[in-house]
């Protein structure tokens, strides 16, 4: 098993207290002409929910989200150079499972760049685009329950999946199951909680709405930083070759490296889009607060996400492995 990581030590540039309201002019309105169809099946608290199996996961589907998703997409891409694998795969004649797929927007990128595969992306909400490469496909299926494919795959692939994954070790036996002898899964998702290292998150309101979402997905059998358990998960799967590769993706532009500054502002956009869709649920739902102190929570939060003295990221995990076996 391989770690990797990068970006440990990020030097973040000195803003004054003045300079901490720099973040105040971007809004998540500044990317509203991006945003196209909506998909509103179930309405709550001003959002859309898929009405496949509702409920089952907190985050919206709607319009405002899947501006959000095509946006985070973005942020892998600059990432990890422009990869959508980081796994060793030859890409050419190969089948292909995306799972969470979300807007589809990985699924099409990868078909679109490699013609000679065939990609499937799975989803509860069916968001993805009518018209896509000939050797694209999506279907509304659970990843969750048991799978019912026919085919073997070569690659499965998921990203994001954190909060919405109910049994990772479940998830990793059915896609050994799923893949062809050699075949490879790769999985790139967030670990919760976002956190700085030196201490400038503490107190903050930002960390109180981090752990309040932690708590709502304790109780709800989940566990949002699973992502960091990805790798021994894999190997005790049966995987074999397993690779991890961690990333930091800054909360705002606080970072002093000109690259991770645009990640972190591209990450700004981001979290102030989702942080509704992150919260609105888990806070009301399942922590039973109000929507006013939900709202107070978040216009607080908010503040702190665009404050530049405030050193937090995201942590990224990029984990990949192989099932034993010669490739066909």
């Amino acid at each position: 098993m391989t770690f990797n990581t990068h970006g440990e030590d990020i030097e973040p540039e000195q803003f004054s207290d003045v300079d901490s309201a720099l973040g105040d002019g971007f809004s998540e309105s500044d990317t509203e002409s991006l945003r196209s169809t909506l998909f509103q099946s179930v309405s709550e608290n001003g959002r859309g929910y898929h009405k496949y199996k509702d409920g089952l996961y907190f985050m919206p589907d709607d319009e405002r989200e899947q501006e959000r998703l095509d946006m985070q997409h973005e942020i892998f891409l600059q990432t990890v150079n422009r990869k959508l694998l980081a796994a060793p795969v030859n890409p050419n004649s190969i089948n292909v499972l995306d799972i969470g797929t979300g807007t589809g927007i990985w699924a099409i990128d990868f078909a679109d760049e490699f013609p000679h595969s065939a990609v499937l992306g799975t989803d509860l909400s069916p968001i993805q685009p009518s018209y896509v490469p000939p050797n694209c496909s999506f279907e509304v299926d659970d990843f969750d329950q048991p799978w019912s494919f026919t085919q073997k795959f070569d690659v499965v692939h998921g990203r994001m999946l954190a909060g919405s994954l109910g049994d990772p070790k479940a998830l990793l036996r059915q896609s050994f199951e799923a893949l062809k002898p050699g075949g490879w899964i790769e999985l790139q998702d967030f670990a919760f909680p976002v956190r700085a290292d030196d201490g400038t998150m503490a107190g903050t309101a930002f960390e109180r709405l981090n752990e309040s979402l932690m708590k709502a997905l304790q109780l709800l059998g989940r566990d949002g930083g699973w992502a960091a358990q990805y790798a021994e998960f894999m190997s005790h799967a049966g995987f074999v070759n397993v690779v991890e590769t961690r990333y930091k993706w800054p909360q705002n532009h606080w970072p002093k490296d000109k690259d991770l500054k645009m990640i972190g502002q591209w990450n700004m956009f981001n979290t102030l889009d989702g942080i509704h869709g992150f919260s609105a649920r888990l806070c009301t739902k399942v922590l039973g607060m109000s929507v006013e102190e939900v709202e107070l929570l978040l216009a607080q939060s908010r503040l702190d996400i665009k404050n530049p003295r405030i050193h937090a990221y995201w942590p990224i995990y990029i984990v990949y492995g192989q099932k034993p076996g010669l490739a066909a």
